[in-house]
């Protein structure tokens, strides 16, 4: 999610590669875990798929990630 954020600007429904994703958390090229990953992100409501390869956060994602961060600073 940090990752997808970071290079989304934590802004809903900006289409991220795969590949940026991997790059970004150290992961190999084409590494089965991140759409895995980003599946279960799926079925929680949190990202979605924009097109092949690129997901993007939903505003529920967004709200969520906001929250983590609140809980953070205290």
């Amino acid at each position: 999610m940090t990752a997808l954020a970071d290079a989304a600007h934590a802004e809903a429904d900006v289409g991220v590669r795969i590949a940026e994703l991997d790059e970004a958390i150290g992961r190999g090229r084409a590494d089965m875990r991140t759409p895995l990953n980003l599946a279960s992100l799926e079925a929680d409501g949190l990202v979605r798929r924009v097109a092949d390869e690129t997901w993007a956060l939903t505003e529920a994602g967004v709200r969520w990630l906001r929250e983590d961060e609140a809980l953070s600073d205290r």
